[in-house]
């Protein structure tokens, strides 16, 4: 029997989990775990996403280099664009609560834009670009 590559294939989606910024593993008003799904780098919304971002810094770098005032990134649109890539890769906030839940793809956004949350960000950004955070389990036992 031949081996099948696809075995070698990552998963969809990696939990990861909520941490505070000194590093703490953060829990919601039930005792549950604060965890973000996020796409794996092998999933058709992660490579949109990073095309778009992709795309966009071409465009923003061909208009700089044109002299157009269009092509300065501020610290704001860094954020805002940050922000935008990571809600495209998120599947789910977990154990968030009803309010969180009700928010939505905005809230989520939100969150990933609050500079005092950044650290959240910081985390799903260095996740999301690790593929093996999205290794799936070994069904085989030693």
């Amino acid at each position: 029997m031949a081996f099948d590559i696809r075995t070698l294939a990552i998963s969809k989606t990696g939990e990861m989990p909520v941490r505070s910024a000194s590093g703490e593993k953060q829990y919601g008003d039930d005792g549950k775990p604060l965890t973000i799904t996020l796409y794996s780098p092998g999933t058709k919304q992660y490579n949109e996403a990073s095309h778009a971002r992709a795309l966009r810094n071409n465009d923003r770098m061909m208009s700089k280099m044109q002299g157009k005032v269009d092509g300065k990134q501020t610290a704001d649109d860094a954020v805002e664009e940050r922000a935008e890539f990571l809600t495209a890769i998120t599947a789910s906030f977990n154990n968030f609560g009803a309010d969180f839940d009700a928010g939505g793809r905005k809230k989520i956004a939100e969150t990933y834009a609050d500079l005092e949350l950044g650290h959240i960000a910081d985390d799903a950004d260095k996740f999301a670009a690790e593929r093996a955070n999205f290794i799936r389990p070994s069904t085989t036992s030693l």
